[in-house]
């Protein structure tokens, strides 16, 4: 009889346990909201740069443009120095195998990619740890007209530590 209760018990306990990871489970479910493209559609429009980088003479600025279409936002980035403007880079976030994308690739160089790791109303966050320079890519939409751009990481040559560099882009029409 008490081999029985025994028993008894632990399929109890046993069972109980197995629904409390079943039902946290389908709550962490619950909380993984689905991430679209739509969603990222406050990066559309053209950015230009109003950092200043003192030290770089002539001054060098920095612009960014996104399309919105349904299936991705495409963009490129530009250098402007002086009166020159050059494109540095074809950029796009789309989304690859049920993951969204940050896709970049700068002139004469392979694709780079960077997965979204956090999305909020006003924040994208992109990373990809094993790339040299930067490994995260952050846009942080400041208000209706400016965001910034923190591009960080830490550099594979020169002195230890993370760097951070951080672009403040304001909104400007053609």
């Amino acid at each position: 009889m008490n081999k029985l209760l025994y028993l008894i018990l632990v399929v109890f306990l046993t069972s109980c346990s197995d629904s409390e990871n079943e039902s946290s489970s389908i709550e962490e479910g619950k909380s993984s909201e689905v991430k679209t493209i739509d969603q990222l559609r406050w990066i559309e429009g053209v950015w230009l740069d109003s950092t200043t980088f003192s030290f770089r003479n002539p001054t060098v600025s920095f612009m960014e443009e996104w399309k919105y279409y349904p299936d991705s936002i495409s963009g490129k980035g530009f250098s402007i120095k002086e009166n020159d403007t050059t494109i540095m880079q074809a950029l796009c976030i789309r989304e690859i195998n049920g993951v969204i994308n940050y896709v970049a690739r700068p002139v004469g160089e392979a694709i780079l990619g960077f997965p979204l790791t956090f999305l909020s109303e006003n924040e994208a966050v992109f990373e990809n740890p094993v790339h040299e320079f930067p490994q995260k890519i952050r846009y942080l939409k400041t208000s209706d007209d400016s965001l910034q751009v923190i591009i960080s990481g830490v550099m594979p040559q020169g002195p230890q530590g993370e760097r951070v560099v951080t672009f403040k882009m304001r909104s400007v029409s053609f």
